[in-house]
């Protein structure tokens, strides 16, 4: 059987410590973002996975579940909680992504899945893919054994020796060949947060082996930012 899907993987933080957004209104952006995504891109198969360091409401997970093909809560989780809740949001992720990753390897049914998945997108909720935004684009044997991350940006830190430019991490995408790679990138982009300071995406541009890399110039999504609520597109 040829992979045709498309897993889209939409980490969020319904409930963070840190941000000026409020809880209501992440809420409802997150919704958008899932709404927006099932309209752009019909057949993809949505893994909800979120790192609030609090259960989420049962009136709010059950909307989200009409919207996803599946969801993961990490609340329960001693490293994700703590991480999330003392506002250590880039190494939050990093490991909230490194669990989703082993979930689909481990759990019988998604790894069963991973079997007909062709490509692999990482989604920030609170995201919306814009109208020049084509799947078709990904539909591309060259990127067999690539990741896709829109172009690497120079960096604005003014210590330039740890890395001196960044990857935006709110989408991108990896070949399933690359899920092995793409945790062993994980694990050296967190200890780079944790050694140098340094956030998600310019661990991710430091750490990520460039000879997989392909950069595309726009990758038509816009993205609301947490810490001043202002939407930034890429």
């Amino acid at each position: 059987m040829k992979p045709d899907k498309n897993l889209f993987i939409v980490t969020s933080a319904l409930e963070p410590t840190i941000g000026v957004i409020s809880k209501e209104d992440r809420f409802e952006q997150t919704l958008t973002t899932l709404k927006n995504l099932k309209e752009k891109v019909p057949s993809a198969f949505i893994l909800f996975s979120d790192g609030s360091p609090e259960a989420i409401e049962d009136e709010k997970t059950n909307q989200i579940a009409k919207l996803v093909n599946g969801q993961v809560y990490w609340a329960h989780d001693e490293q994700v909680r703590e991480l999330s809740k003392t506002g250590r949001k880039s190494e939050a992720e990093i490991t909230l992504l490194l669990k989703t990753l082993f979930l689909l390897k481990q759990h019988p049914d998604l790894s069963k899945l991973m079997l007909s998945v062709k490509r692999i997108f990482k989604y920030s909720a609170r995201s919306l893919l814009q109208d020049k935004f084509k799947i078709s684009v990904y539909d591309n044997s060259k990127l067999f054994g690539k990741y896709v991350f829109k172009e690497r940006i120079p960096t604005w830190m003014p210590d330039k020796s740890i890395t001196d430019h960044l990857f935006i991490t709110r989408l991108f995408s990896l070949c399933p060949s690359l899920m092995d790679d793409y945790i062993k990138t994980l694990n050296k982009a967190l200890n780079s947060c944790i050694t140098h300071g340094i956030d998600t995406e310019h661990a991710h541009f430091k750490e990520t082996n460039k000879k997989y890399v392909v950069e595309l110039r726009r990758i038509h999504v816009e993205g609301i930012m947490a810490g001043t609520g202002k939407t930034e597109e890429y």
